[in-house]
């Protein structure tokens, strides 16, 4: 078997994957349409970044240095995703599943608007690993989870995403939230206070 042949075999297996996961989401989507619809708006950045942004204010206004590091840190793990998950769709363009319904459809859509890899798994996977790094494993980090999981259904369900478009936005996440977590960490032990 050749390389290419390989990269073949690969890749109609994913699509595969990819093809069942959507039925079933689809399915399940059609008997829960209010939960389905409703998890997209505010596991958007335009939400979040702006719920951050205040959290820090309010760990600095109250002088809770935990509190302004989770935001701070959050606010950079969602530019780093953000970052790098455009960065994704430009190179990958792959369609959509409601721009014709095939998981193998790789190269053929508009870079800006492709759907690999996903950029709301991207940002919640951000926040709720950045949560788990500074709250380690609580009620709040759970639900950080359920929730991401939660945003990812909704993305199948919805048909704006593939299976696997959702788990290379959420390692896209959680590398991007590491990250963040060692260059906060860096800057505070360079400055020797609280940013």
């Amino acid at each position: 078997m050749t390389v290419d042949e390989f990269g073949d075999e690969v890749l109609r297996h994913v699509s595969a994957l990819d093809e069942a996961a959507h039925r079933r989401a689809v399915a399940l989507g059609e008997e829960a349409p209010a939960l389905r619809d409703g998890l997209q708006v505010p596991s958007s950045r335009k939400v979040l970044l702006p719920l951050l942004a205040g959290l820090w204010a309010a760990g600095r206004a109250t002088e809770t240095p935990a509190l302004s590091r989770l935001a701070r840190q959050g606010l950079l793990a969602i530019g780093l995703g953000a970052m790098a998950t455009k960065a994704g769709k430009r190179v990958v363009c792959r369609a959509r599943p409601n721009q014709g319904r095939d998981p193998a459809r790789w190269g053929k859509a508009d870079g800006k608007h492709a759907s690999f890899p996903s950029g709301h798994a991207t940002t919640t996977a951000a926040v709720a690993t950045v949560v788990a790094l500074n709250r380690g494993l609580s009620p709040v980090t759970v639900a950080g989870v359920g929730f991401a999981a939660a945003v990812g259904w909704s993305s199948l369900a919805t048909e704006r995403h593939w299976a696997t478009d959702l788990l290379a936005g959420s390692v896209t996440g959680i590398v991007a939230a590491v990250v963040a977590d060692a260059v906060d960490e860096w800057v505070e032990e360079r400055t020797g206070r609280d940013a």
